[in-house]
């Protein structure tokens, strides 16, 4: 795959083992993205938490992540962390993105087996860039943007674009060299 021009930042929210994130960091890397890690985790307040759920909103994150690195000179930021999140409407999510900026939640992608847990998180990782780089969710099964409602979606899924979003991708991304 060519060159596809594009930085990506990637945020930790929480303390994460190399082992688990530099896997993602690599396939981005074959994917053609150029990639920097923010190593200092982001402070996620506990105000954001919802003590009812259990769980912190997806979109309160989403908007920390938003003004924390609105300045930085990268075409997306995704932030990773060990949390629990859920959006309305949601019981949970994997992540949660918006134009340029991207959250992904490992902790209910967790397994055992650590390749496992690996291929679930550059999975999710690559699919909330490209939700932050204007996609969205694909109709075909194996592709990495289509919707995960559970950890076997993710698992059922491939790690890469479809020759569809990987076309639409690589068009977006001209048309923001253009710019």
């Amino acid at each position: 795959m060519t060159e596809r021009q594009a930085s990506v930042l990637i945020v930790k929210m929480t303390p994460l083992d190399d082992v688990l994130l530099n896997p993602a960091i690599k396939h981005l890397e074959e994917l053609g993205f150029k990639v920097a890690v923010f190593n200092v985790p982001l402070h996620v307040p506990l105000t954001l938490y919802n003590w009812k759920r259990r769980q912190f909103k997806a979109e309160t994150i989403l908007d920390l992540v938003k003004r924390e690195f609105s300045d930085v000179p990268y075409t997306a930021v995704i932030a990773v962390g060990y949390i629990d999140a859920y959006a309305e409407g949601l019981n949970f999510v994997f992540g949660y993105s918006t134009q340029r900026y991207g959250t992904v939640y490992v902790k209910r992608l967790k397994s055992d087996d650590v390749l496992v847990y690996q291929s679930r998180i550059i999975k999710e990782v690559t699919h909330e860039l490209g939700h932050a780089l204007g996609l969205e969710h694909c109709d075909v099964p194996r592709c990495v943007m289509s919707f995960s409602n559970s950890v076997e979606d993710v698992d059922k899924k491939s790690m890469f674009f479809c020759e569809k979003c990987s076309a639409k991708l690589s068009s977006i991304l001209k048309a923001k060299q253009r710019v």
